[in-house]
């Protein structure tokens, strides 16, 4: 089924035919026309099945449709970089449009978002953390949403939002429209459904297999030592073009793979929780763009991050969530594509490799290895970072060429230099002779107090001695305390090498 079969306002088609979305997905199939009926929708599928598209476009397009006016749409998503999608995403599709999007995340600056919610937004994608802070400050009002969606809503509830959703859902209106999306139907997504979802209809997309037949899967088995040289090797000897990800547990592990890779050339960034959320953003526009090839990341990156020509997932370490390694591995071979994953089994992950292929319901086929991979490459490897390279093209292409060139030809021809210049660097060099002439002098005149100073302090030191003498101070005294003691100080008692020469006659 096509999009234009759905008759959707003229301006969000418009948007759509920009994205070249033609075919709609099961999912989107399923969903977009009970969505677009008003009805509750419960949808379950997998990641990269085109959920996004399946609740954005039905909203949109009634919001244009019935021109609203006001903030009718809240959209929770559990992670930033997920919302940060959901809001690019949402952008993209209100580009002929005069409507409002507002992404509020935390590590964002809140007085910002303050700002930007009064300024007006017709939808809010959002946080769960976050959004309370704003609603419990009042700086946002629920009274008035029509559509709430819970995207990733497994995601939420595993990370401990249940709370926060039954909160923020008592908040909004009783007459509201709740699509709720997720890959798995958990027992907290059921309790969620039946307390706040009216009549839903629910909509499930299963596939043949849980990692879809599009993604070639290979395991190498590996010792721990030896995982980050074949990984520095298999990218090298990549010659498929397209991005790629690496998953690690381990947030220090981050820093290392991405220092190790780059000794190689490999352009790469590393993403974890333990940066800011400014570079996070930052980071993954850099990668979007293709400024950095690879990505390391921990699983805070492995699910709801839509980047698209993703072609290769490594697995550095096996994830000890099952269901971790499906959204991993599904970040490539999206909408249709083809993809690979490098998974790597070492010492270590032998039980959650036995966990993950009882999951999948069938063995990861095991890689041959390369003995040579076992050892880093040998040879001079550079990398070269985003600014360095931008400079490079603007060298390239001859625009700095050409302003260099100006300059040496400026050089070159004096006779074009002003004559006020010429003066200028006359009365420039007058002024340095001045400034040092100035400078040898105070440096004598502070040579000469010192002297000075040093002449008088002996002066000073012998009339005191002088006075002392007179007054018959004995110069043995150890301080002014012993001038008025008559007292004689006992002899000081020979040391034993004294006695020995003494008892010899020496």
């Amino acid at each position: 089924m096509k999009f234009e079969e759905l008759n959707l306002h003229e301006n969000l088609l418009k948007a759509i035919c920009d994205l070249n979305f033609e075919k709609m997905t099961p999912i989107q199939e399923k969903a977009i026309p009970l969505a677009l009926e008003g009805k509750d929708v419960m949808g379950i599928a997998q990641t990269g099945t085109g959920k996004t598209i399946s609740f954005l476009v039905p909203i949109i397009h009634k919001i244009l449709t019935n021109d609203e006016d006001f903030t009718s749409t809240l959209i929770l998503a559990p992670t930033r970089e997920l919302v940060l999608q959901i809001f690019e995403e949402t952008k993209r599709l209100l580009k002929y449009t005069n409507k409002k999007v507002v992404n509020i995340i935390g590590g964002a600056e809140h007085q910002e978002q303050v700002k930007r919610i009064q300024e007006g937004a017709n939808i809010i994608v959002a946080t769960p953390g976050r959004l309370i802070d704003h609603m419990k400050s009042k700086a946002i009002n629920l009274n008035k949403i029509r559509y709430l969606v819970l995207d990733e809503a497994d995601r939420m509830f595993d990370m401990g939002f249940i709370k926060d959703i039954s909160y923020v859902m008592r908040k909004c209106s009783v007459d509201k429209q709740v699509m709720l999306y997720s890959a798995t139907l958990s027992y907290y997504v059921m309790r969620i459904a039946y307390d706040y979802l009216k009549d839903p209809v629910e909509v499930k997309v299963e596939s043949e297999s849980i990692v879809t037949e599009n993604i070639e899967q290979i395991l190498y088995h590996l010792a721990s030592e030896e995982k980050l040289p074949y990984l520095v090797n298999l990218i090298l000897n990549n010659k498929e073009e397209g991005l790629g990800i690496i998953f690690t547990n381990y947030k220090v592990m981050v820093t290392e793979i991405v220092d190790t890779l780059r000794k190689f050339g490999i352009p790469t960034i590393g993403l974890s929780s333990m940066l800011e959320q400014k570079k996070r953003i930052k980071f993954l526009k850099e990668f979007r763009q293709g400024s950095y090839t690879y990505m390391v990341a921990t699983d805070v990156a492995s699910r709801g991050l839509d980047i698209e020509n993703i072609k290769t997932v490594y697995n550095f370490d096996l994830p000890q969530d099952v269901e971790n390694y499906v959204h991993r591995v599904g970040r490539t071979a999206r909408a249709g594509r083809t993809g690979k994953s490098i998974s790597f089994c070492s010492e270590k992950d032998y039980v959650e490799l036995e966990k993950i292929e009882k999951f999948l319901g069938k063995k990861i086929p095991v890689g041959e290895i390369k003995e040579e991979f076992l050892k880093y490459p040998q040879g001079d490897f550079t990398f070269i970072s985003p600014v360095e390279l931008s400079k490079k093209n603007l060298i390239h292409s001859g625009r700095v060429e050409k302003k260099f060139s100006k300059k040496e030809k400026f050089k070159k021809d004096r006779s074009k230099k002003p004559k006020i210049l010429d003066e200028a660097m006359q009365y420039l060099q007058k002024a340095d002779e001045f400034f040092e002439l100035n400078q040898n002098e105070d440096k004598k005149e502070k040579q000469k107090t010192f002297k000075q100073g040093k002449k008088q302090e002996k002066q000073r030191k012998k009339q005191k001695l002088k006075l002392n003498e007179s007054k018959g101070y004995d110069k043995s005294k150890r301080n002014l305390f012993d001038i008025n003691d008559t007292t004689q100080v006992p002899a000081r008692k020979p040391s034993l090498w004294e006695r020995f020469k003494s008892f010899f006659g020496f």
